[in-house]
């Protein structure tokens, strides 16, 4: 995958930065078992990329939630 400079502080490269970073981030999530069906990069926010992590079902959210705190522990 072709990563993309995060200090690229252009329109073109935030927005570059933002889906690419929305790609690993749904390729991990798949990884973990979980579905996030509108995660997608998305336009800048104040210059710097920006993923929209969308919606999903409650039930995947709570397995969601269930999964991040066995992390934590």
């Amino acid at each position: 995958m072709r990563q993309t400079d995060p200090h690229d502080m252009t329109a073109a490269g935030a927005l570059q930065h933002g889906d690419d970073a929305a790609r690993e981030l749904q390729s991990a999530l798949k990884e973990a078992g979980f579905t996030f069906p509108s995660l997608t990069g998305d336009y800048p926010v104040n210059g710097r990329g920006h993923v929209a992590l969308g919606g999903m079902s409650a039930e995947e959210a709570l397995r969601l939630a269930r999964y991040v705190r066995e992390l934590g522990r």
